[in-house]
């Protein structure tokens, strides 16, 4: 019996000290299931209790971001990045502040620290974020360029394929576009991007009905504040061309 009660003691005390650890875990899984709310109010508790590491901090911003709490998020994201020690996670964390920028429209800043945080180090999300700021930019053919790079990286990521897309209808070639943009439905996307931007193509070529459809199926994915045009632009969006 005793050694049961001291055991339940240690218990206890190491619950008590990995508190903080543990209401981070707790909000990650609540993003990640849909619950941003509970997130963000789990990660606030997390940050009054105790220390948050790096990752933690990171990933905190990033709810905050996606959330469209900007200038909250750019606080805790500059927190992580000075208290990060390695590299990978310092290029990580820039690449965020560089969505930071986005949002605020700076778009060359936002690219010039997306370009910095892939120096010596690439993985999807970079090549995800900077094919998008690319494409947003308008270069057609270095947003071409360098989402074909993307895309040999990782062809199955369908980001990467909808930047692609992207990439091709900015060099007019609408044809592959329109290729690319069949291949990702097929795989039915969760984010709304696809589905509007190649509704807008079938539009411009006389698909008006298949096009607003898939305008109208754009409406019932998840969107966020890093998504490209808000729900509301896309249902005005839709009102005009209906």
């Amino acid at each position: 019996m005793i050694i049961l009660y001291a055991s339940l003691i240690i218990m206890a005390v190491l619950i008590f000290w990995r508190r903080t650890r543990l209401l981070c875990l707790a909000a990650r899984i609540n993003f990640r299931t849909g619950n941003t709310e509970k997130a963000l109010k789990l990660f606030g508790i997390a940050t009054r209790i105790g220390t948050l590491d790096p990752e933690d901090l990171m990933y905190y911003g990033y709810v905050l971001l996606r959330s469209g709490n900007i200038s909250f998020a750019r606080d805790i994201l500059t927190r992580a990045s000075l208290d990060a020690k390695k590299d990978a996670l310092k290029k990580r964390i820039k690449s965020m502040l560089a969505l930071v920028e986005w949002k605020e429209g700076n778009i060359d800043l936002a690219i010039e620290l997306m370009e910095d945080s892939m120096v010596d180090f690439k993985n999807t999300n970079l090549y995800q974020n900077l094919g998008l700021l690319y494409n947003l930019k308008g270069n057609g053919k270095k947003a071409l360029e360098f989402n074909l790079e993307a895309y040999d990286y990782n062809s199955e990521d369908l980001i990467i394929m909808d930047n692609l897309a992207e990439s091709y209808a900015l060099c007019k070639n609408t044809a592959r576009a329109k290729e690319l943009y069949e291949e990702l439905l097929a795989k039915e996307p969760y984010f709304p991007e696809p589905y509007y931007s190649y509704g807008l193509i079938l539009i411009a070529e006389g698909e008006k009905e298949r096009g607003l459809a898939l305008i109208r199926e754009s409406l019932s994915k998840k969107f966020s504040f890093l998504s490209i045009k808000s729900k509301e632009e896309v249902e005005a969006l839709l009102l005009e061309k209906d």
